[in-house]
């Protein structure tokens, strides 16, 4: 999938990794209490290296007025439904890191107010 522009995301974002999720956890329960209203972005960006090593995650909507922001940069990607979780689809991710040729620039979970959520990976 093409994504044409740029998308810039307003919300809370912190530093963080995949070795301990219990900061990722806060991060979403910061965000869900105020209630931010249209579609949610995930977004992570600014990767140390890959996806073993440090990143910027960003939670947040286009409209939401708050001080941090980050942008989904235009590009390629590619697109996986979530079916069951969002852990499992970003485990298989992780499975085929290498296969997959990830560009590690943006990359984003898009939950949809309709209930839909996909997982966008720079390519």
């Amino acid at each position: 999938m093409n994504l044409q522009e740029n998308k810039i995301i307003y919300g809370k974002q912190i530093r963080t990794n995949n070795d301990d999720f219990s900061p990722i956890a806060m991060l979403w329960g910061e965000v869900m209490a105020e209630k931010p209203a249209g579609d949610i972005f995930a977004v992570y960006s600014n990767y140390a290296s890959n996806y073993l090593e440090d990143y910027d995650l960003l939670v947040g909507t286009v409209d939401w007025k708050q001080e941090m922001s980050t942008i989904i940069e235009a590009g390629e990607y590619l697109v996986f439904e979530v079916e069951t979780t969002v852990k499992q689809v970003w485990d298989e991710i992780w499975e085929r890191d290498s296969e997959l040729a990830r560009a590690y620039n943006s990359d984003f979970e898009w939950y949809h107010t309709d209930g839909r959520i996909e997982v966008y990976i720079s390519i």
